[in-house]
């Protein structure tokens, strides 16, 4: 469990730090104590499922993508993949921060309509 915990610790700081968030606006906006957070991140404390659907939600991300290293599903040549990497380099880091944002709310409205 060590290196899940270790891996889950090193993504949550490393969606904390793209967000430009302290351990202690994190901590607050997740509902959890800073220190709690700090140990989390240095895989000191395994937290339970709940505390991590929260640092999720706090983070904008989903659960899967704080367990996931994003590697498996871009590992195989995707031509609209590329296409779009080809498109976001060209913008501004605010323009793709907006592009990531708009790609999570139709990603979970696509998962509200598949529900029904």
């Amino acid at each position: 469990m060590g290196d899940i915990a270790k891996n889950l610790g090193q993504r949550i700081r490393q969606y904390r730090c793209d967000a430009r968030m302290s351990q202690e606006e994190l901590a607050f906006k997740a509902s959890i104590s800073p220190s709690h957070l700090g140990q989390i991140e240095r895989a000191v404390k395994h937290p339970t499922v709940d505390t991590v659907e929260k640092i999720a939600a706090a983070l904008d991300v989903s659960v899967t993508e704080l367990f996931s290293d994003g590697k498996a599903s871009l590992s195989q040549s995707n031509p609209t993949v590329e296409k779009i990497n080809t498109l976001l380099a060209s913008m501004t880091e605010d323009e793709q921060k907006d592009i990531l944002r708009i790609i999570r709310i139709f990603k979970g409205f696509r998962q509200t309509q598949s529900n029904r």
